[in-house]
């Protein structure tokens, strides 16, 4: 089953699968914080993805992003962390917004880009790097494809029900994201393996 968060009567969504998955990520990108940095989060969803690292790293100033309908539920478990490291969320529709001046060290982004087109992924990458100081880390994690190929029956079936839902949407392959981060100077940098048939890539812009 592919999970959607839930909400409960505080308005406060829970989804389960960052549940799962946010100490795997948070080991997988520590590596990469600085000491004191800047990072953009883009489609935060619930935000706790957000809450959780600003928690780890209290020296490292985490903005959550997503669309407006997201902003109500951010902002509940940004109030309730209550980090002076984790400002208000903001809304940001990367596929539509232009980059502000490159002012963070890191953009990061989790489970978004199967879950839209191939336009709007590449418009996440371009936001991405049009955001980033030259030198700062962009940091992706999901599931990707492998050279066209599904890495997992699970995979085939995320892919058979993203589908479902939105068409244009569905697991994306691996070497298109890398060639799009590179016309958009980012350079690979690693690529790592992460449970449940994820990926966590990360790039340096030039």
């Amino acid at each position: 089953m592919h999970e959607l968060p839930n909400k409960d009567a505080a308005l406060k969504p829970v989804a389960e699968a960052c549940l799962r998955n946010q100490q795997p990520i948070a080991d997988a990108l520590a590596p990469w914080l600085q000491a004191a940095g800047q990072w953009l989060e883009l489609g935060s969803g619930t935000g706790q993805h957000g809450v959780y690292i600003a928690e780890r790293h209290p020296s490292v100033r985490w903005q959550l992003s997503d669309v407006a309908d997201t902003l109500e539920g951010m902002r509940a478990w940004q109030q309730e962390a209550g980090l002076p490291n984790l400002p208000e969320p903001i809304v940001l529709d990367a596929a539509d917004a232009v980059p502000p001046a490159p002012v963070y060290d890191g953009v990061f982004t989790a489970n978004t880009l199967h879950f839209v087109g191939w336009e709007i992924a590449q418009a996440i990458i371009t936001y991405a790097s049009g955001s980033l100081k030259s030198g700062g880390t962009f940091a992706v994690y999901g599931p990707f494809n492998d050279n066209g190929r599904y890495t997992s029956d699970g995979n085939i079936s995320l892919d058979k029900w993203l589908k479902s839902c939105d068409a244009s949407s569905g697991i994306k392959d691996e070497q298109a994201i890398v060639d799009r981060a590179a016309n958009c100077g980012l350079m690979l940098m690693s690529a790592t393996d992460m449970p449940a048939n994820n990926r966590f890539i990360v790039f340096q812009k030039n």
